[in-house]
């Protein structure tokens, strides 16, 4: 198993090495497409590695938001199917950020509106609708970075 800079070394450069491959690959040799999945392999690779269940370096690098991490470390045993799998684990991985950021939104709207009035839930479901017309609109660009995502695991 490489150490914590050979795997981002190898990261960085699968993503670079992978752009011209995936714009070949990519019907009507899409170089946009090809950038995204490279965008979101390196980023996977390096914020999202299965090694957050540990006090590793993408752990580390979250700073001061790693607290999202906490339970993921708790109950998700290293090596285990939800940490270390091929494609489901990274996804499982990109689906818990997204419930915990939504939390954490909610948990700091809810206290800013003591302050101000805010709705919180209003701009989740924005939020919600501006993703699903996302999907509706560029699902070839989703797919493209969630293949990335995955690849960068």
């Amino acid at each position: 198993m490489p150490n914590g800079q050979t795997h981002d070394m190898l990261t960085i450069v699968t993503g670079v090495v992978g752009v011209p491959i995936m714009w070949a690959l990519l019907p009507s040799h899409d170089l946009l497409g090809a950038m995204a999945w490279a965008g979101s392999h390196i980023i996977s690779g390096m914020a999202f590695s299965p090694d957050l269940d540990l006090a590793s370096e993408p752990y580390r690098r979250w700073g001061p938001l790693r607290y999202i991490w906490l339970p993921y470390r708790e109950f998700i045993p290293h090596r285990a199917g939800l940490s270390h799998g091929l494609v489901f684990a990274p996804l499982f991985r990109l689906a818990y950020f997204l419930f915990m950021a939504w939390i954490s939104f909610q948990l700091g709207t809810f206290l800013i509106s003591n302050l101000t009035p805010v709705d919180g839930w209003a701009i989740s479901r924005e939020f919600g609708m501006a993703l699903r017309d996302l999907w509706y609109t560029q699902r070839s660009m989703v797919v493209y970075a969630l293949l990335g995502f995955i690849t960068g695991s």
